[in-house]
């Protein structure tokens, strides 16, 4: 006889356990300890039952830091409709992110410095129009081109240039910490004015 199938309550609750399973590992042993396998045991599921509520081990994976994330995107998107100026809401969306980083250190550590391991298949990548959280950079970029505060590119190119710089600024005193650098935060905050004052130019110059 067919087992019964299980409640909308029930499946709900068997994901909540295979996700607190992966992050327990993952807490414990880090990312390259974290198998499939490994979290079927912990969670007291079958291999396939895992599979069946994630697709794979990289969406178990993101799944874990995908809601801080989302409210990060949610803060964000609040910030790119309250300010109008492009150079203030570019500045405020940087800091955010920067905020984000302290607030939330091991979400920011696993999925902005997540280093896929060779045995994870690469995801599919998805067009950078169809992210909110990058089109936010590049919105705010394309206002300050038209508006002409803004030096003229590819807004995308220019925020991808832009993001990069600021995230590297938090990232290096956490890959290298073995060097006496100064604290992340600090060093994006001075970033963020440097990369604004380029893309202002000469009006940067004069402000």
């Amino acid at each position: 006889m067919p087992r019964p199938a299980l409640t909308d309550e029930q499946r709900k609750r068997v994901r909540r356990n295979i996700r607190e399973a992966a992050a327990e590992l993952y807490a414990q042993n880090g990312l390259g300890d974290v198998s499939v396998r490994a979290v079927a045991e912990h969670a007291g599921v079958s291999v396939g039952t895992v599979y069946s509520y994630f697709g794979s081990l990289s969406e178990l994976l993101q799944s874990l830091w995908r809601q801080p994330v989302r409210k990060l995107v949610q803060q964000m998107t609040h910030i790119g409709q309250e300010i109008s100026d492009p150079a203030e809401r570019l500045r405020a969306l940087l800091q955010a992110y920067v905020r984000f980083s302290g607030e939330e250190p091991q979400v920011f550590r696993s999925a902005m410095l997540f280093v896929r391991p060779e045995s994870i298949p690469q995801p599919e990548q998805i067009a950078l129009a169809d992210d909110a959280f990058f089109t936010l950079f590049v919105q705010a970029i394309a206002d300050g081109q038209r508006d002409d505060q803004f030096r003229q590119g590819d807004p995308a190119v220019l925020a991808q240039l832009v993001l990069s710089a600021v995230h590297g600024a938090l990232a290096l005193p956490i890959n290298l910490h073995r060097l006496a650098l100064i604290a992340g935060a600090s060093a994006a905050e001075q970033a963020i004015s440097a990369q604004l004052q380029w893309l202002l130019g000469e009006k940067g110059k004069r402000s």
